[in-house]
């Protein structure tokens, strides 16, 4: 069979030499085949740059919004935290109260609740081992992931919220009945100081040491500083007392008196009725001590308690 050959004649303007081009019809259909092929590939190339130009501007707008729930994330959970914080110390502000007021009802039950985290429970933090790629989908899912677990953890505060309220309206109603009482419990500190160089409970003893149960605190205090009442009473002892030097008690009802050891000077007299913060002695160092301080206790029907335990704060 004759092989089909395609002639292509070439006219110089110039010249009267005719070229002939012959190509052979196999050669002619590679060459559009060719063609066909590159175009189909310079297609399928322009058709790839558009898809990863694509991917490109949605990863740009994925890492957006991953910074952004980040950021969110992280206001989230200072937030959070700072509630927290004001929950317990609502808490421990209540419990305090709830201490108190047993002295006087102990059948009486205002529990709210603990504010500690439950063990097991899930922190809203993501964690990678170092040099770990993530990509922004995955970071984007930990992200929204760490939301859902803090509108978790946002629902359980509002609870404890709903649980602190019903508590405190609780103690609102309690004290609304007991005016005297919220009155006579002695609450505040008896003098500015602040430290504490003797706690409450068993010590060994200074001069004898022997362990013995000191029956109240002692706060360091400069040789004349103020003694203020902790609350309303009636002073019902003004005097040396043995050991205790220049002592002063007051009697605030319900069973409740403090006690002021080692005074330097009294303000008020037997028998006078007093407010909360009203100035009824001053520091000193009689009797048997080692310098200046303020001995002071809380007793219930003559039974020694902690005073740190009714200082509200």
């Amino acid at each position: 069979m004759t092989k089909r050959t395609y002639t292509i004649l070439v006219v110089p303007e110039h010249s009267s030499r005719v070229r002939r081009l012959k190509i052979p019809h196999r050669m002619l259909l590679q060459a559009a085949l060719g063609g066909i092929a590159a175009l189909t590939l310079a297609s399928f190339m322009l058709v790839h740059y558009c898809f990863i130009v694509d991917q490109a501007s949605e990863n740009r707008g994925l890492k957006n919004e991953n910074v952004h729930l980040k950021t969110r994330v992280r206001l989230v959970q200072e937030e959070l935290a700072r509630i927290d914080g004001h929950l317990q110390r609502i808490d421990q502000f209540s419990t305090k109260i709830r201490g108190i007021i047993q002295v006087n009802d102990p059948e009486r039950s205002l529990a709210m609740g603990p504010l500690e985290p439950e063990r097991g429970s899930v922190n809203a933090q993501v964690l990678y081992a170092p040099d770990e790629r993530v990509d922004y989908q995955d970071e984007l899912v930990d992200s929204r992931l760490a939301l859902r677990l803090i509108d978790a953890q946002l629902q359980e505060v509002e609870n404890k919220v709903i649980d602190q309220e019903a508590g405190i309206r609780d103690l609102n109603d309690y004290f609304a009945e007991e005016k005297a009482l919220l009155t006579s419990i002695p609450s505040i500190r008896p003098t500015q100081s602040r430290l504490l160089t003797s706690a409450f409970g068993v010590r060994v003893d200074p001069y004898t040491n022997q362990e013995v149960m000191h029956k109240g605190v002692d706060f360091a205090a400069e040789h004349g500083a103020q003694v203020q009442a902790p609350a309303d009473g009636t002073v019902v002892f003004v005097g040396n007392r043995g050991n205790y030097g220049k002592t002063l008690v007051i009697d605030h009802g319900f069973g409740l008196q403090t006690h002021f050891a080692h005074l330097s000077s009294y303000e008020v007299e037997a028998g006078e009725s007093i407010k909360r913060g009203q100035l009824i002695a001053a520091v000193g160092n009689t009797g048997r001590t080692t310098g200046a301080h303020l001995h002071y206790e809380v007793r219930r029907h003559g039974r020694p308690l902690n005073p740190m335990d009714f200082i509200l704060d």
